[in-house]
């Protein structure tokens, strides 16, 4: 069991008197089985933005777990929690969490604000690494959250760069560029 501070308590506190049973949640994260994740509804204490981890990782431009939590720091500065085992996207997803009613503009399916209904799995505040969702960067206090701007600007840069790269059709690897090469030497 981890020893719990001063620190992991403000902050676990936090998070699960977002729980409709407070107690509940903090049973849930001392349960191995299951995972010490508690289950907790986005939308009371915080809004929560799902993000792709495609649009994260090319924003990035990096998917090593170090490289993707360092750049993270420094642009959204709050706590994010990546599972990267989810069924909603081939590779996973972030979750940002942010001020209540600071993003209701996110409804593509990449990049989407948890409605107040939507039941977020919470790892415990001290857990950092996999198995199962952990915290990319953990809450450091009571109502800590990503600047919601700049998660914004982290969405439109990685769908940005998800666009500017070239599709490649399996069997045509390499045919594009030899035709483009054609036609710029051309003599029409």
């Amino acid at each position: 069991m981890i020893k719990e501070t001063d620190y992991s308590r403000a902050v676990s506190d936090w998070l699960a008197d977002a729980h409709p049973n407070p107690a509940q949640a903090k049973a849930e994260w001392g349960d191995p089985r299951r995972g010490r994740v508690a289950l907790i509804p986005s939308g009371r204490a915080f809004d929560t933005i799902r993000v792709s981890t495609s649009i994260v990782h090319a924003a990035v431009g990096a998917t090593s777990e170090g490289e993707v939590a360092a750049f993270l720091s420094a642009l959204v500065d709050g706590p994010i929690i990546h599972d990267a085992y989810s069924a909603t996207g081939a590779y996973g997803v972030y979750y940002f969490l942010v001020p209540l009613g600071f993003c209701a503009h996110h409804l593509a399916d990449d990049a989407q604000l948890l409605t107040s209904d939507t039941w977020l799995g919470v790892p415990e505040p001290t857990r950092t690494a996999r198995p199962g969702p952990f915290w990319v960067l953990a809450p450091r206090q009571r109502d800590d959250f990503c600047i919601p701007g700049y998660v914004d600007q982290l969405i439109r840069a990685g769908r940005r760069k998800l666009a500017e790269r070239p599709v490649v059709v399996p069997g045509m690897e390499g045919r594009g560029q030899r035709s483009r090469e054609l036609q710029e030497g051309a003599t029409w």
